[in-house]
């Protein structure tokens, strides 16, 4: 008992954001003219219960994450490194990150979470924790699965939903983005049919994103097995990843529409060429 006191006195000392990193509940990132009352609204109803029930459990949770990983005997090569490569943009930016990463499978934003960052650093400053956004029909196949995408910081998403459901889940992303927390996403929109990243069918919904949030910062990661050729529901048991980590600036000089566009092409490019860096150590 006397040990969880101290970790959760050592969680409210240490998650007092430094610098810019504000409090979520105190202050946003964005200025108050740059955020449509709607969006608060979104917030408050729909984000607020969650972010407070998703730490006050995250002691569970987490070992939770860090347990599945172990027990599947994943390993990510070079891991030390990655994390310090992670840590090292987060300290040099202290705002929002967009993490965009390529997507292969459906536990990816597991593994990329755990290889970014050691998981104590969760405990400690929960707001690290990337949200997510997964598929919703992939996620609400029964209560169990819901409840953990609830307590894991995730905003599902309808693919091909209807536009005011889909524009719903951007908002709250959105709004993530401009507290200055880190969202994950996956560009493609989907996991890749041929295991490469698609670079001709995408949508522009993580420019949309990039682009709206003033001083949001683009985090480009790719990962991959060893035995990944295709997409699949899960790594293969005791896969050796590989995985690589780059700051992308998908900065444009156009306007609406198409600096969306541009900028999630520039986003899908640069993943792209992280892709190709992977094939050519490996003499592919």
């Amino acid at each position: 008992m006397p040990l969880i006191l101290r970790l959760m006195t050592m969680m409210r000392t240490r998650s007092k954001p430094s610098g810019m990193r504000f409090g979520w509940w105190s202050a946003s990132w964005l200025p108050p003219d740059r955020m449509p009352a709607r969006v608060k609204r979104t917030f408050w109803r729909a984000l607020g219960f969650q972010y407070a029930m998703s730490r006050a459990l995250a002691f569970l949770t987490i070992p939770l994450m860090v347990l599945a990983v172990v027990l599947a005997g994943y390993q990510v090569r070079n891991l030390k490194k990655i994390r310090r490569d992670v840590k090292a943009l987060m300290n040099r930016h202290p705002g929002p990150w967009l993490i965009c990463a390529n997507h292969l499978t459906l536990v990816d934003s597991v593994i990329l979470a755990y290889a970014m960052m050691p998981p104590y650093r969760y405990l400690l400053r929960f707001r690290d924790l990337p949200w997510n956004i997964p598929e919703h029909m992939n996620f609400n196949r029964n209560p169990a699965l819901r409840a953990i995408c609830f307590l894991a910081k995730c905003i599902p998403v309808v693919r091909g939903g209807d536009r005011g459901r889909v524009k719903s889940s951007l908002e709250k992303c959105l709004f993530v983005l401009g507290k200055g927390e880190p969202l994950m996403i996956f560009p493609e929109g989907t996991r890749s049919r041929n295991g490469r990243v698609n670079t001709e069918n995408f949508p522009y919904s993580v420019g949309r994103l990039a682009h709206a949030v003033p001083g949001c910062r683009v985090m480009c990661v790719y990962l991959r097995g060893d035995g990944q050729e295709s997409y699949s529901d899960f790594p293969k048991r005791g896969e050796m990843f590989t995985m690589s980590v780059k700051e992308c600036r998908p900065e444009s000089a156009l306007k609406g529409l198409r600096a969306q566009r541009d900028c999630a092409t520039r986003i899908i490019a640069c993943l792209h060429q992280m892709e190709s860096d992977y094939f050519k150590l490996r003499g592919q």
